[in-house]
């Protein structure tokens, strides 16, 4: 390290210089990363729910549906979506699109479409050979037949209409070609409404977890950027409130964001984009990036103040505060890469570029930092009001009198939180994890109330008519099927008792002499008669069959999930295919990989620890209250009207990144300094500092309108609360209790 600083003192200008050239690269790579949502794509290869998808994607262009919903006035509603259907094949989106059966593609069969009632007054007419009625009800059949005849989605009562969207969707570019089709839909919809003809009809795009996710991942994003700029500024606003040097500023914000811009460049060299998961964590960056700059800036002005020069001060802090940096950057970034461990691969590629993120902050800030110091601060200190933090010495002094009254404090903790964490769970439920004021949950809701149909379905496959009907006559009986949506469902109903009284009627007028008698010949009607945008969305390669589910129950309830899911694969021979069976492996498999992280974390963290201090004793110091924080943060979240769901759980991981980062500083002057009131005033200050700047960075998450996001940052914030109490407490008084430090 003492060579290090020295290269440092003579060479800063030249280092400076050459940074540059790094910084350039690195925002033109950067550039090109790309942000990725698609969850499947973050499963492990052998996922039953992504070789059930990839199954299905072979014989079907899509799992998933965009739905349309105009409510208005009947007529007006529907010239709208003949007038949409042509708007979107001018934008040329690619998707199935029905909304409408032409009858007149059906020929006689058409016929068949005619409801019970028409059939019973025919059937009535031909008993009682009533020649006038029976013209009367079969002339305008004719009639009808040469004219307009649609058969539109609609409710009972023509209130409202549906369009039934099945987008192609290219798998090799998921994030683009969903918000491709995303847009041309919503847009298309804001031109058709701002005609002067449909200013009094209301439209909008739904289609369940499908939409919603690509609507709360634009709100996550909008809000993402502008909570970072804040949580910079707020961060530097506090440095500079602290330290009274504002010109130290300038110091910290190139390494800062160079070393930032050096992990996004790593990431785009390895994986080409990034993860929502991963994406969140550039806040974990820049916080870890201050938190080094502070150490060694809270030590170099300790010696500053005593009249030092810039040269001896850079020297001192940098090897005095380097060492600290270094080990906390090792073992944080150890921690991360036991992410490699996970089935989850959002979670690997989050571990990966989080490590290596840390470490090019900590190569850009031990280096950049002391080098922009040499270049601003050359002249002497003067002395300034600062924010004293006299009460950590008084802490300090209290710790090594009564060692064991805070470590039973911190410890007493252990049983009364045993029930909060022995009963904690994880959320998948996405109406707890989207934003409410979605706009496609609000005409979700119009779906349910005018057709009785829930958007979230389970979608799958069977291979023919046989046990396509097998499946539907199994899952009907079920408590928890509302409904089952089929190609069945576009043909007509009662067919045998409809033909049977169109025979009668032929033979009756075969025997009055009717020359139309023949019109009224129908035959059976199948699945391959119906128009083609009713078996294009229906049939797909090689004759499989699209079957959907509607749940009476909450599929992202695992049990419920689970016991439906077992019945679809029992009955039709393949799993189902939807973000419910997506975000219930997720759930499954985040379980697992964090009890299996936090495990092999720990470990690896004691192994670093005991090879760097070569002490049992200072790896124990560390590790105890590093435990102790995830199971107290485990235990109070609930008491606190928080709850842990797919995004808030990666903070345990993260929790322990930083935590340890903490302990590390603490014990590592506490060797070096016997007196713990002043470490707590001079080393503590600074891990108060990162504390607050850690809180500050990701409970600006707690703003963003997505409960989700919101509640990562929730428990990070509380995660740090508690582990910046338990380092300045517990760490302090298990120090002194184990190497017998004595009262100054």
């Amino acid at each position: 390290m003492k060579k290090l600083a020295n290269i440092i003192v003579r060479r800063y200008k030249a280092i400076l210089l050459l940074s540059l050239v790094f910084f350039v690269l690195s925002i033109f790579t950067t550039s090109n990363l790309s942000i990725l949502s698609n969850m499947e794509e973050m499963l492990p290869e052998n996922s039953r729910t992504l070789q059930a998808s990839k199954e299905f994607d072979h014989y079907f262009p899509s799992q998933d549906n965009g739905i349309v919903v105009v409510k208005g006035e009947a007529e007006t509603s529907k010239q709208f979506l003949d007038d949409l259907e042509q708007e979107l094949m001018t934008r040329e989106l690619k998707a199935d699109i029905l909304y409408r059966i032409d009858l007149q593609e059906l020929d006689e069969q058409q016929l068949l479409y005619l409801d019970d009632e028409f059939f019973e007054y025919l059937e009535k007419y031909l008993e009682a050979a009533d020649i006038a009625n029976i013209h009367a009800l079969i002339t305008p059949l004719t009639e009808e037949a040469t004219g307009e005849n649609m058969l539109y989605i609609t409710n009972e009562t023509e209130a409202a209409f549906l369009m039934m969207l099945r987008p192609v969707i290219d798998r090799n570019d998921f994030l683009n070609s969903r918000e491709d089709f995303y847009h041309t839909v919503t847009e298309s919809i804001h031109v058709l409404l701002e005609r002067e003809d449909y200013h009094s009809l209301d439209a909008g795009l739904t289609g369940g977890a499908f939409i919603q996710d690509i609507e709360a991942d634009n709100e996550a994003l909008d809000g993402f950027f502008g909570t970072m700029v804040i949580t910079v500024i707020l961060i530097l606003l506090i440095i500079m409130i602290t330290f009274r040097k504002t010109l130290l500023l300038s110091s910290v914000v190139y390494p800062l964001v160079l070393g930032v811009l050096l992990a996004a460049s790593f990431a785009y060299l390895l994986y080409g984009s990034i993860n929502m998961f991963t994406m969140s964590f550039a806040l974990l960056l820049i916080g870890l990036g201050i938190d080094f700059s502070i150490h060694f800036i809270s030590r170099y002005l300790e010696e500053r103040e005593l009249g030092k020069t810039s040269t001896h001060s850079v020297k001192t802090a940098l090897h005095e505060t380097g060492v600290g940096i270094i080990i906390g950057a090792i073992t944080t970034s150890f921690a991360f890469l036991t992410f490699l461990f996970a089935k989850f691969k959002a979670f690997e590629q989050m571990g990966v570029i989080s490590a290596m993120g840390i470490v090019s902050l900590c190569v850009s800030m031990i280096i950049l930092v002391p080098a922009f110091v040499m270049l601003i601060d050359r002249k002497a200190v003067k002395q300034r009001k600062k924010i004293a933090f006299t009460g950590l010495n008084d802490l300090g002094q209290s710790i090594v009198k009564c060692p064991m009254t805070y470590l039973m404090a911190v410890l007493v903790c252990v049983p009364l939180l045993f029930f909060s964490v022995k009963n904690i769970e994880v959320v998948g439920d996405l109406d707890k994890i989207f934003p409410d004021d979605l706009e496609s949950a609000k005409w979700s809701d119009v779906v349910a109330d005018e057709f009785g149909y829930n958007t979230n379905t389970l979608a799958f496959m069977v291979e023919n008519e046989e046990v396509l009907t097998a499946t539907i006559d199994t899952l009907k009986k079920r408590d928890d099927v509302d409904s089952i949506m089929s190609i069945y469902d576009y043909l007509p109903d009662n067919q045998a008792y409809k033909r049977e009284v169109l025979e009668q009627l032929k033979t009756f007028l075969t025997d009055i002499g009717d020359e139309n008698s023949d019109s009224f010949h129908v035959s059976k009607m199948g699945i391959h008669d119906l128009p083609t945008n009713v078996t294009s969305h229906f049939i797909g390669k090689e004759g499989r069959l699209l079957v959907e589910v509607v749940p009476s129950v909450n599929i992202y309830d695992q049990g419920h999930y689970s016991s439906l899911e077992q019945a679809i694969t029992a009955a039709s021979g393949h799993s189902p295919v939807s973000m419910a069976a997506v975000m219930n492996e997720v759930i499954e498999l985040v379980k697992g990989d964090i009890v299996t992280i936090s495990s092999v974390c720990l470990v690896m963290i004691a192994i670093v620890l005991l090879l760097l201090f070569k002490s049992v004793k200072n790896m124990v110091i560390c590790l105890i209250p590093l435990m102790l924080t995830l199971y107290v943060t485990l235990g109070i979240i609930p008491h606190l009207g928080r709850e842990l769901n797919v995004f808030s759980i990666a903070a345990f991981p993260l929790i322990i990144g930083i935590g340890i980062d903490s302990s590390i500083h603490l014990v590592h002057r506490l060797k070096t300094q016997t007196d713990v009131g002043y470490v707590l005033m001079t080393t503590g200050k600074a891990i108060i500092l990162t504390g607050i700047t850690t809180c500050i960075g990701f409970g600006s998450l707690m703003f963003i309108n997505h409960p989700g996001m919101a509640n990562l940052g929730a428990t990070v914030a509380i995660g740090m609360i508690v582990c910046l109490v338990i380092t300045l407490t517990f760490v302090p008084a298990l120090y002194v209790k184990m190497h017998r430090v004595k009262h100054h």
